[in-house]
């Protein structure tokens, strides 16, 4: 309450204030607990991925957080506590909860644990929560400390999180080129776009056209330069508006038109994506093609438990 007060303005109290601040505590609470829950099997002195070598909407959410970080340190400079109280709690619940987490789920839950994409993933996590728990320190001194005694270390960081110092912004995404970051900010567009595609899933789901989005094929209709950029990315949208699958159109007018069908193939068991190669291993007939890699790998490439 303390921190998002304007201390420029008179302070104000009431149950409906308490509530709303009691709410956004909890969606803090919880994007701590997501990021530790999947960091339980990262060490960060091993599996760490190098900045240039992640994915790119890792990269991209680091970049995000990078800013955050910035913006962050020159506030608390200022004594304009409000500004990062809104500031953290925005990236956490918006950037993070309602979409960087729900497009990684995926790789997270059913990639093999040293998979490239797992762990890259994992890394972007691991940096964001080392830094917001820094940045939160003053703000939620109980919940900073508790999460940082379960978060892995490094050697040489302090037992209390109230020992560290604030993040750098630089902690963030050292190691992007100025070639990287142009190109990252087509994630900004894409990003523009996901609603449109949402919007469309929504609908198609209250008509009972789908269950649930896996069960869907987006054909998205779109013609000149942003044509080019969806196509660029086309192998990367299923997992973006997560879906089975996506398709492009030339389109007939300005904008994205998104369409809805069932996606082809049938129900990966382990997944749950729908996929034309379920089956395609002998050894595990009901899980698609990534997921029998994931999981022979799992069990040591024998294929065996």
């Amino acid at each position: 309450w303390s921190s998002s007060m304007e201390l420029s303005d008179d302070s104000r109290m009431s149950p409906e204030i308490l509530a709303r601040l009691s709410e956004a505590y909890r969606k803090v609470r919880n994007t701590f607990r997501y990021m530790l829950g999947n960091l339980y099997d990262f060490d960060p002195a091993k599996d760490a991925v190098a900045t240039d070598q992640m994915l790119e909407i890792d990269q991209w959410i680091l970049t995000r957080a990078e800013a955050l970080v910035a913006d962050c340190r020159r506030w608390y400079e200022e004594f304009a506590f409000h500004k990062v109280h809104h500031a953290l709690i925005g990236f956490a619940t918006v950037d993070l909860s309602s979409l960087y987490f729900d497009v990684s789920k995926d790789r997270l839950y059913t990639a093999a644990p040293a998979a490239l994409a797992r762990r890259s993933a994992q890394s972007a996590l691991y940096r964001m929560a080392r830094a917001l728990m820094r940045l939160f320190a003053p703000i939620l001194s109980f919940t900073s400390e508790e999460g940082w005694g379960v978060l892995p270390r490094l050697p040489g960081d302090p037992a209390s999180v109230h020992l560290t110092l604030f993040p750098a912004p630089e902690e963030l995404a050292a190691g992007l080129t100025e070639a990287h970051r142009t190109r990252l900010a087509n994630w900004n567009r894409l990003t523009e776009l996901r609603p449109v595609v949402m919007k469309a899933l929504e609908q198609a789901r209250q008509e009972k056209f789908i269950g649930n989005a896996l069960e869907a094929r987006v054909r998205l209709s779109v013609n000149g330069e942003l044509g080019h950029l969806l196509a660029d990315y086309v192998h990367q949208l299923p997992m973006f508006f997560i879906v089975s699958q996506v398709t492009l159109d030339a389109g007939d007018g300005p904008g994205v038109q998104a369409k809805v069908e069932r996606a082809d193939g049938v129900k990966c068991e382990r997944c749950w994506k729908y996929a034309t190669d379920v089956g395609s291993s002998p050894q595990w007939p009901t899980i698609c093609g990534p997921c029998a890699s994931a999981v022979k790998e799992i069990l040591g490439g024998t294929g065996l438990a």
